[in-house]
C-alpha cells in the first residue's frame, strides 16, 4: 500500500470518528462529556483485536474532536 493510501485512509477514518461525534450530539438524548469518554474507550475496546490500533486511535480522535474542535474545551457550547 503506498502513502497516498494510507494518508487516504488515515484521513477517512478520522472522518468517520468526526462524523459519529456529530450524529450523537444530534441525537435526541444528549451525552454527558463522561458518556462520550466512556464509549471513545468502548469502541478502543470492541475494535482491539478486530481493527488495527492505529486506525481505531484515528477514528476516536476524530470522535473526540467532533465538529467543532473547540467543543473539548468547553462542552457547553457543542451545536
Amino acid at each position: 500500500m503506498s502513502n497516498e493510501e494510507k494518508s487516504m485512509i488515515a484521513e477517512l477514518v478520522f472522518e468517520l470518528g468526526k462524523v459519529t461525534r456529530r450524529a450523537m450530539d444530534n441525537a435526541d438524548d444528549k451525552a454527558t462529556p463522561v458518556e462520550l469518554t466512556r464509549l471513545a474507550n468502548n469502541l478502543l475496546e470492541a475494535g482491539h483485536e478486530k481493527v488495527a490500533n492505529d486506525l481505531l486511535m484515528l477514528f476516536v480522535a476524530g470522535f473526540e474532536e467532533g465538529d467543532p474542535p473547540e467543543r473539548r474545551t468547553h462542552p457547553e457550547h457543542r451545536q
